[in-house]
């Protein structure tokens, strides 16, 4: 019974640990408006998508301010 408890609680440590550092990456579908539309660029996840939110995407020598949404 002992070692049963001792494995649950082990598995329960573990699950919170990866479950807090998934939530580090989070990810988002991103796309920029381009005349009365819209051009999607894919989903962005962690580091990358602060900076494509940040910065923006250039295409051919044009700034485009960048959407990202959660799914």
């Amino acid at each position: 019974m002992k070692k049963q408890t001792v494995k649950l609680f082990a598995f329960v440590i573990l699950s919170s640990a990866v479950l807090a550092a998934c939530g580090k990456n989070k990810c988002a579908e991103c796309h920029y408006d381009y005349g009365s539309g819209i051009v999607e660029i894919g989903e962005k996840c962690g580091d990358s998508l602060k900076v494509v939110e940040a910065d923006g995407i250039v295409v051919n020598d044009t700034l485009y301010e960048v959407h990202c949404h959660e799914h």
